[in-house]
C-alpha cells in the first residue's frame, strides 16, 4: 500500500557577494503545486532577502511510504 507523507520545497537563493546559496525550506506543502506558484514563491523569497539576491531554483520533494499489506 502506498501512503502519501507530504511535499516539501527547498528554495535556493543566490546572494550577491556570497559563495554559498541561501536555502529556505517549506514543509507540508499542498500535493502537486503548480509550477508557476512554485516559481512565484521562490521569487518572493528572493525579494525578501538581502539586496542583490535572486532565485536560483526550487527543489520539490514528494515523500511516500510503501508498506507491505497482510495477505
Amino acid at each position: 500500500m502506498i501512503q502519501p507523507l507530504g511535499t516539501k520545497l527547498h528554495v535556493l537563493i543566490e546572494q550577491e557577494g556570497e559563495d554559498k546559496q541561501k536555502k529556505v525550506n517549506f514543509s507540508n506543502v499542498i500535493t502537486s503545486p503548480a509550477e508557476a506558484d512554485i516559481v512565484k514563491l521562490g521569487e518572493v523569497m528572493a525579494d525578501l532577502g538581502q539586496e542583490g539576491s535572486s532565485l536560483d531554483s526550487v527543489i520539490v520533494t514528494n515523500q511516500t511510504r510503501v508498506v507491505k499489506t497482510a495477505q
